[in-house]
């Protein structure tokens, strides 16, 4: 098979620039790629120590944010408000509801000046009305001792419900 004298061994026009439509170590024209030179610039295709084609990713932002933990402030809000109000009528549990309230909204408020939570006013809130219902309830609860005391000493010893009641009721008020 003879070839024309003029015509390029690859069917190439020898008056074409070399140039045109390549792109450094990428591919050619006619799909083809073009053997890549150290230093001709990036390496497209080519694969990275890690096995991938792809560049490793640049520093990012440290990956999924994740959500606030509100749940204490919330927590010590609730409980706050659940010790006033019992400690109105009994004393003991506000007193205990009030000291739960006062360790989870301590808690809370680590948490919102860490930057975990976003609801530091709601756990400074619980840990206000947790000292509240603390005070109220063992304010409450030692005057509920002292008239259990005082009535005892003066009903005496074996008292029946109604000299306890009449006691009471001249305590009280």
């Amino acid at each position: 098979m003879s070839q024309d004298p003029h015509q390029h061994p690859y069917g190439q026009d020898p008056n074409r620039d070399p140039d045109q439509g390549q792109n450094q170590g990428g591919n050619a024209g006619y799909g083809q790629p073009y053997p890549s030179t150290p230093g001709s610039g990036p390496d497209y295709g080519q694969s990275s120590p890690s096995g991938s084609p792809y560049p490793p990713p640049g520093p990012g932002y440290g990956g999924p944010q994740q959500p606030p933990k509100n749940g204490l402030g919330i927590a010590a809000l609730v409980l706050g408000i659940l010790a006033i109000a019992t400690a109105l009528f009994g004393g003991f549990p506000g007193i205990i509801f009030g000291i739960l309230a006062i360790i989870f909204g301590a808690v809370g408020m680590g948490r919102a000046k860490k930057g975990r939570a976003t609801n530091r006013g709601m756990a400074l809130a619980g840990l206000i009305t947790g000292v509240i219902g603390l005070v109220l309830g063992a304010v409450i609860l030692y005057f509920a001792i002292k008239v259990a005391v005082d009535c005892a000493d003066q009903v005496g010893p074996d008292p029946s419900q109604s000299e306890i009641d009449a006691c009471v009721q001249d305590t009280v008020g």
